[in-house]
């Protein structure tokens, strides 16, 4: 006898199986990370096909499998289909897709994971036309770091837990980050990176525009940029920064993972913007 289960999920992946399946892969609150067979979900004329696709939110009923589940009803609860209408957006959300994939646990609970990761989808689809998409996933990355338990340290130096502000007074101030100490470093001495040296190496530097971008992204939402910066700057001034932040937080993440991210590659321009 058959063992059905009910769960609510995104998908977040899917690829080919076999002549005319999909296997899926969906974030569940209840059940983390799912993979299961969409049987015949290829076929033009399925009732899956649309209810398939990347970031839909479905109630599935599932059958239990001995090594893959069996999706056997599908009711659609949300789309973003705003998300396909633009490569910036569609860029970012696969970067966020392939975050959850590396970060989420399968079959145990993901509720604060679902919830973010609906957010922040939620915002990218309804930015506006030319706005730069560089905050917006850094603070998605950094959020998902957050609820994992693993975010950098942004307010104070891992070595001495002395509280570190940005200093905008000294043009020349910098601050160091340590992929592998896990934050902010006082010390701006750099080593190679050697586990025979005493030092700990510093990835990146930061100066006080990228520092205070970076310790904002803590916050719920996006923060007003005067509420980040006491004073006024250029608007590529801060475009830069945030090509920065999100430079930084992606080189940490893949330090952290031990590999490369296949949709942060796309991530390494200027140009990112959500028309394009």
């Amino acid at each position: 006898m058959s063992l059905t289960y009910q769960t609510t999920g995104i998908i977040v992946r899917k690829q080919g199986f076999g002549e005319n399946d999909l296997l899926i892969t969906l974030l569940s609150p209840e059940n983390g990370l799912v993979k299961a067979i969409a049987p015949n979900a290829r076929k033009h004329q399925s009732t899956l096909r649309g209810r398939t696709e990347l970031f839909v939110v479905n109630k599935f009923l599932m059958i239990k499998g001995k090594n893959l589940d069996r999706i056997s009803q599908v009711e659609t609860e949300k789309t973003y289909r705003k998300l396909s209408q633009s490569l910036g957006k569609l860029t970012a959300s696969q970067y966020l897709a392939e975050l959850v994939l590396n970060l989420a646990i399968t079959q145990e609970p993901q509720s604060e994971l679902y919830v973010i990761l609906n957010e922040h989808l939620q915002r990218i689809e309804q930015l506006s036309p030319s706005e730069n998409l560089f905050p917006y996933i850094s603070q998605s990355v950094f959020h998902f770091l957050a609820i994992t338990g693993i975010a950098p340290n942004v307010y104070s130096c891992v070595q001495t837990q002395e509280a570190i502000i940005p200093n905008f007074e000294q043009k020349h101030w910098k601050i160091g980050f340590s992929f592998q100490a896990g934050g902010l470093l006082k010390t701006l001495n750099t080593c190679k990176i050697n586990p025979q040296s005493s030092q700990i190496p510093i990835n990146s530097q930061l100066n006080a525009l990228e520092l205070a971008l970076l310790q904002s992204l803590a916050h719920k939402i996006l923060l007003p940029i005067n509420e980040i910066l006491p004073c006024v700057y250029p608007d590529s001034v801060i475009e830069n920064g945030w090509i920065r932040v999100e430079k930084i937080l992606k080189g940490y993440i893949e330090f952290y993972l031990g590999h490369a991210l296949k949709s942060a590659q796309v991530i390494n321009t200027k140009s990112l913007t959500i028309n394009n």
